[in-house]
């Protein structure tokens, strides 16, 4: 189960600026899909708010858009047609059949029941409407994990829970299914980031701020 304390705790910590560049990395990967649309979007909704880049090409793009901003906590000051709210993972609510676009930057996995969100997603989602989100991969830095386990063991004995758990593909296609969405279509990508330093690599990922937030970790 997911800690809601925690979570709404790291999420509201200031992120570091000048260093999400993965968060950006992802970003593009949503704005070349949303690029390839050739419709108008009046009512948008960003799930999780991880970067700034995807929100400036929508409202550059459709620039008649409104942009709702929702996540665990209430960090950012209004802007023009921008609009930002609190949200609890396990009772979210959004108005039925309003939004065009629905995105989101890793952050949708963080939730302990990704059906019954999905299905709220798509209620929401007017007829036609599109849901563009990426999650983590069920081996994303395997390496790493597998190293916190071992050494868990090795010092305390036993592994605690270092990252949150994420979705298989054929997961996230069944649950996309029961929710009624048409025709889902899922692409993996790969991205290879290599480091010269240990600490460097941490010191990322500690910004992420995406620790775990089991209750049992």
């Amino acid at each position: 189960m997911i800690n809601k304390n925690y979570l709404k705790l790291i999420r509201s910590k200031k992120k570091f600026k000048d260093n999400n560049f993965i968060y950006n990395i992802i970003a593009k990967r949503i704005i070349d899909s949303l690029d390839l649309l050739n419709i108008s979007f009046n009512e948008v909704l960003e799930l999780g708010i991880n970067d700034e880049l995807i929100s400036n090409f929508v409202q550059k793009k459709f620039s008649n858009s409104k942009i709702t901003h929702v996540d665990f906590f209430h960090q950012y000051e209004r802007k023009n047609n921008h609009f930002y709210y609190n949200i609890d993972e396990d009772n979210i609510f959004f108005k039925e059949n309003y939004f065009d676009l629905i995105f989101s930057n890793l952050f949708l996995y963080l939730t302990n029941d990704i059906d019954k969100d999905l299905k709220k997603i798509f209620k929401s989602l007017k007829p036609n409407g599109f849901l563009i989100t990426t999650i983590p991969n069920i081996n994303n830095i395997f390496q790493l994990v597998n190293c916190m386990y071992e050494t868990d063991n090795y010092y305390y004995n036993g592994s605690y829970n270092r990252h949150n758990p994420t979705f298989t593909i054929d997961k996230l296609l069944s649950s996309l299914k029961k929710s009624n969405f048409d025709n889902p279509s899922i692409n993996s990508d790969n991205i290879n980031i290599s480091y010269s330093e240990f600490k460097k690599l941490l010191y990322e990922l500690k910004s992420m701020n995406l620790s775990s937030c089991l209750k049992d970790k």
